[in-house]
């Protein structure tokens, strides 16, 4: 892809765009107020990628227990996927946890996203444990995890 891609932490300017992008690529998108507030609690944590300056995905992490990367969500606007930004995304994330301590990063993926699911393989996931009736209609979670 032969553009401008810049990764940078979100800002508020952002979130209507984030929230756009959330609605169009998950089921259960999240609201708009916890993107928001996950924006104020993880600002080193909450990225978006831009394409000639115009924010075409993000992802979110939080940091728990000190030591522990949870990626919340990935997402990339539809027609940019399968480009690469979403494992330029993850990489990039999961350098900013490893310079706040984190070594271990934990994610949750539909059974039904393949796509998604080979993602995490090829960046070294490994799929720990599955949490049956995770989601609200009734399909399962692979929990996966990965230690640096």
């Amino acid at each position: 892809m032969k553009s401008n891609i810049t990764i940078r932490p979100a800002s508020l300017n952002d979130l209507e765009q984030v929230y756009s992008i959330e609605l169009n690529a998950f089921l259960e998108p999240y609201p708009k107020e916890l993107l928001r507030l996950l924006l104020f609690l993880s600002p080193r944590t909450f990225l978006v990628v831009e394409v000639n300056k115009s924010v075409v995905g993000y992802v979110i992490g939080v940091i728990r227990k000190g030591y522990l990367g949870h990626i919340i969500s990935v997402a990339i606007e539809e027609n940019f996927r399968r480009k690469g930004l979403g494992k330029l995304l993850m990489r990039t994330l999961e350098d900013n946890l490893l310079a706040s301590n984190c070594y271990i990063f934990r994610l949750e993926v539909r059974e039904s996203n393949f796509i998604a699911h080979n993602l995490y393989l090829a960046l070294d996931y490994k799929d720990a444990y599955i949490i049956p009736n995770y989601y609200r209609d009734g399909e399962s979670a692979i929990v996966m995890f990965k230690i640096i």
